[in-house]
C-alpha cells in the first residue's frame, strides 16, 4: 500500500505515510496532500486499530467516511491484520 493515509478522528487528525521509505505516522498534518482521507469517531478509530472492528464493517455501517482512493482505502484492513500479527 502505497499512499498517504489521512485519519480524521474526532480526538485528533493523524497522517500515516506509506509512500515514502521508511514510512511512519504523527499527528503533523497541515497542508498534507493525502491520497485517501478516513474520518470516523474515536472510539471506532480505537476499535479498528485494535481489530475489535474491521474497516469494511465501518464503511458499510457508515462508521468510516472515506474521500480519495477508495481502492487504497480497501486495502486498509490487510494492512491493519498485518501490523496487528507483529504486535
Amino acid at each position: 500500500m502505497k499512499c498517504k493515509l489521512l485519519l480524521l478522528a474526532d480526538a485528533g487528525k493523524y497522517l500515516v505515510d506509506l509512500k515514502n521509505l521508511p514510512g511512519g505516522c504523527g499527528n503533523e498534518v497541515s497542508n498534507v496532500q493525502a491520497d485517501v482521507t478516513l474520518t470516523l469517531a474515536r472510539d471506532d478509530f480505537i476499535k479498528m486499530f485494535t481489530g475489535k472492528m474491521s474497516p469494511t464493517s465501518a464503511f458499510m455501517s457508515g462508521r468510516l467516511k472515506v474521500k480519495g482512493d477508495l481502492g487504497l482505502a480497501m486495502k486498509l484492513e490487510k494492512m491493519l491484520k498485518s501490523l496487528q500479527a507483529k504486535l
